[in-house]
């Protein structure tokens, strides 16, 4: 039976996309100015980009008959350009362990995550840009999931059941699901990354039997609240409810198309969420240093909000002027 639903766009969850990529920023931004009230909870972004992804992926690659390269071959055409130029220019803002810059260099455009142990003390799985190192292992599973994508229903309730026993036991010892991005934790990241992906897929594989749909707008709220949110002493019970509650909901209720100019807003923040994500750490660096140059010192709210607006415009111009180009030359080949 042909899927009713194949060729759809699902632009609600574009919309909430962007959405996710504002509160990560405002999340990072917060803590670098020593506002972290500001999204506090914004670090679960990262995990309803997984969950996205698990839906996302599911809807374009669930049925079509494609080999396991082809499809690597189309997830990296759609990740590696902006990772590839956020490793350069975090190579140009790098100050400390400027002779390890070369083979970080290297790796990041290999997509090599920096697990072994060594005498740096800086512990990101990919220094030059910090953020990749969701992409590398949403990248990660995904590769994983293809060969698995029509597993049995039974079969993937009990992967569900197993990650989601070992991710509460992991979020109450560590008070929360804040990990994944070092060495240290990079295994516990990749099961941080698995059960909101499955959840993810689990929603598509269940969307015909739901109706109930929400407008983005109130979806949009919901889910800047659930990021804004306060810490608590329940800290790592609320993330963790959030990322196999919260947000497998939110991905449910988001499938209504929007119309006129929400649709438009929709597509518009959908494009942008990924360059703000990936290239927002790189930007403020390079906003830094410029702020310092002039003679700024602190954070103030003034530096704060220009910073995050030229962030925003400078992501929408990489975007429209080297990372769709490089992508259509790239799937010309």
């Amino acid at each position: 039976m042909r899927d009713q639903d194949a060729g759809r766009r699902y632009e609600a969850l574009d919309g909430l996309r962007g959405v996710a990529a504002i509160a990560v920023m405002l999340y990072h931004i917060g803590g670098w100015t020593g506002r972290p009230w500001l999204a506090a909870h914004g670090y679960l972004a990262v995990d309803f980009f997984f969950c996205l992804s698990g839906f996302v992926l599911a809807h374009a690659y669930g049925r079509r008959e494609i080999g396991w390269l082809g499809y690597m071959r189309a997830r990296l055409i759609r990740l590696w350009p902006l990772i590839a130029i956020t490793m350069l220019a975090g190579a140009a803002v790098t100050i400390e362990h400027r002779e390890r810059v070369p083979g970080w260099i290297a790796l990041g455009l290999l997509m090599i995550p920096r697990v072994w142990p060594d005498e740096a003390m800086f512990s990101p799985l990919f220094p030059l840009n910090p953020p990749t190192w969701s992409l590398f292992l949403e990248l990660a599973a995904s590769a994983l999931w293809f060969p698995l994508r029509r597993i049995s229903v039974m079969g993937h309730v009990l992967l569900v059941v197993g990650f989601g026993c070992a991710m509460a036991f992991i979020s109450h010892g560590m008070g929360g699901v804040q990990t994944g991005w070092d060495r240290a934790t990079f295994w516990i990241g990749l099961l941080r990354t698995a059960l909101p992906f499955l959840l993810g897929f689990g929603c598509y594989r269940i969307r015909s039997h739901v109706a109930a749909t929400v407008p983005v707008w109130a979806l949009a709220i919901v889910l800047a609240v659930v990021l804004s949110f306060p810490w608590t002493p329940l800290n790592w019970l609320y993330d963790f409810a959030c990322v196999s509650l919260a947000f497998p909901l939110i991905v449910l209720a988001g499938r209504r198309d929007p119309d006129g100019l929400l649709g438009k807003i929709c597509r518009v923040s959908g494009a942008i969420s990924y360059p703000l994500y990936i290239l927002h750490w790189v930007g403020w660096e390079l906003m830094l240093r410029l702020y310092k140059a002039v003679g700024g010192q602190g954070y103030p709210w003034p530096f704060a909000i220009v910073s995050m607006l030229v962030i925003v415009l400078g992501a929408w111009a990489v975007l429209k002027v080297y990372d769709e180009p490089v992508r259509r030359r790239l799937r010309a080949l």
